[in-house]
């Protein structure tokens, strides 16, 4: 028999998943910025950039 929720607990069980969900988009915007820095030395460097010129701060 499945347990009965209430408006709390679906309350509390939504705020969960939203806030799993944020976590989740916050290491992908992470992910994908490193992604895109690393890709850009990587082209950088074939076109004939000085890697010392490289800005890795980002």
């Amino acid at each position: 028999m499945p347990a009965r929720t209430t408006p709390d607990t679906e309350v509390d069980t939504l705020g969960t998943e939203i806030a799993e969900l944020r976590q989740l988009l916050d290491r992908l915007d992470g992910l994908t910025h490193q992604a895109r820095t690393r890709l850009r030395r990587i082209e950088q460097h074939r076109s004939g950039v000085d890697a010392r010129w490289l800005d890795r701060s980002h």
